[in-house]
């Protein structure tokens, strides 16, 4: 696996990428990087039963996961940003279900929270000043833990799973920003009903 993971591999960057990140440069539109967070990324290795598994009795295994890939991101994405300015980090973890995280806020700081705050200070540090964190789900009990990694956007932030933007904004204040946070259910059903779900969520946020 590590040896399929070598950041300073040859292919893995184009041979004109210095020239790609100069005309980069010269954009009129918002330039974004996707990387996958830890927990998404170990849940691709072990499967999300056998990680929460593992997360209790292998936690070194863990552990040395984790650590191994916030390294691979840092040096693959650091070469990128090191190049260009990009204006936003945006991470998918996908970690909530409809109540609650799927891993408690107390294993979230253990293995994750060290990593988020590595990256969003690693591309602060470069001039990025969004990092995005992508999760669906009920989100209430992260954010807390999102800002203090430094994240300061998240989405879809979903309705039918109990979110509430304008809540979140008088918890939160401007210490973290939101796309989504409209209910997609109203947006199908169209018209009147769309209408005022738009209503629900906007004026209150202008204000």
């Amino acid at each position: 696996m590590k040896k399929r993971y070598n950041p300073d591999t040859r292919q893995r960057f184009p041979d004109d990428f210095k020239e790609r990140c100069k005309k980069l440069g010269e954009r009129d539109y918002p330039l974004i990087i996707n990387i996958n967070g830890p927990f998404w990324q170990l849940r691709e290795w072990c499967g999300f039963e056998n990680l929460c598994i593992l997360m209790i009795e292998k936690e070194a295994f863990v552990r040395e996961m984790i650590d191994f890939w916030a390294e691979f991101v840092s040096k693959v994405m650091g070469r990128i940003l090191e190049n260009v300015q990009v204006d936003a980090i945006w991470i998918s973890e996908d970690m909530a279900y409809k109540e609650h995280s799927m891993i408690s806020p107390e294993m979230v700081r253990k293995f994750l929270l060290p990593v988020w705050k590595r990256w969003a200070s690693e591309a602060r540090g470069n001039g990025c000043p969004i990092i995005d964190m992508d999760s669906d789900g009920y989100i209430g009990e992260l954010i807390p833990i999102w800002i203090e990694a430094g994240i300061n956007c998240c989405d879809p932030v979903e309705v039918a799973a109990g979110n509430d933007i304008v809540e979140y904004r008088k918890i939160y204040g401007r210490k973290m920003a939101y796309q989504g946070g409209i209910d997609k259910r109203a947006i199908a059903r169209g018209g009147k009903t769309m209408e005022e779900e738009v209503m629900r969520v906007v004026p209150p946020l202008l204000e």
